[in-house]
């Protein structure tokens, strides 16, 4: 236990590590991207050694590590969640070089990720930059809900409801993602119950968990099969 303990803290603080690494990456990417001198050759390639030139590519790359390493607590809402981070990050560092007087909102400056994205103006920037922090938000609370539905997170967190491992049997198709199945379970009292209910396919090729009232084991309206959450990284 006292182990386990560690490693969830240990993880704590690689996340809280990487929130920061993305923090900075996007933010010097836009608070210094006026002052980038870059060197282009004749064939249209152009390169800098300065920080900011690599930032937004460091930016996607740490953002990536940290959605796979958060995902545990984020699930599905763990893409959007990253994209918003960058897009809002990017954004202070632009509105602190407009508070230093580096740029003004008319200044046109141009950003580099893989390749160049264009020559704007800082306002045109700090615009494309919140709708894309928009899309994100809207993206991290769709993956959270689709988490929750399909995880039972809400229910699993009252103390009226317990879990047992399960095994789901038959399936009769209902529209396209959908299915009626009978739950094989045990109780806490190790009785057994079978109850009908209705899951996505994706849960015929998981382990899946039956959420019961421990009053009402065997009532199917108070029933529902989660999906736990798989784990890409696992540290122990």
């Amino acid at each position: 236990m006292r182990q386990k303990a560690y490693a969830q803290a240990m993880r704590v603080i690689a996340c809280a590590l990487m929130v920061w690494q993305v923090w900075m990456m996007w933010y010097i990417a836009s608070h210094e991207a006026a002052g980038v001198q870059w060197a282009c050759d004749g064939t249209g390639g152009c390169a800098s050694d300065q920080l900011a030139s690599m930032s937004p590519m460091l930016g996607v790359a740490f953002a990536v590590a940290l959605g796979v390493l958060c995902a545990r607590y984020l699930h599905r809402a763990a893409p959007g969640a990253m994209i918003a981070l960058s897009a809002v990050a990017a954004a202070a560092g632009w509105y602190d070089a407009l508070a230093e007087g580096q740029v003004e909102r008319s200044t046109v400056t141009s950003f580099h990720i893989f390749l160049p994205l264009g020559d704007f103006s800082v306002s045109q920037w700090l615009t494309f930059l919140w709708s894309v922090a928009g899309v994100g938000c809207l993206a991290a609370w769709w993956g959270a809900a689709v988490s929750l539905r399909r995880t039972a997170g809400l229910r699993r967190l009252s103390r009226r409801y317990t879990t047992a491992d399960a095994v789901l049997e038959g399936w009769r198709p209902v529209g396209r993602r959908y299915g009626e199945v009978t739950v094989v379970f045990d109780d806490g009292a190790g009785v057994r119950h079978e109850v009908p209910a209705v899951v996505e396919r994706i849960a015929l090729r998981r382990d899946v968990l039956a959420v019961y009232d421990a009053d009402r084991p065997g009532d199917p309206a108070l029933t529902r099969v989660a999906v736990p959450h798989r784990k890409l990284l696992r540290i122990s």
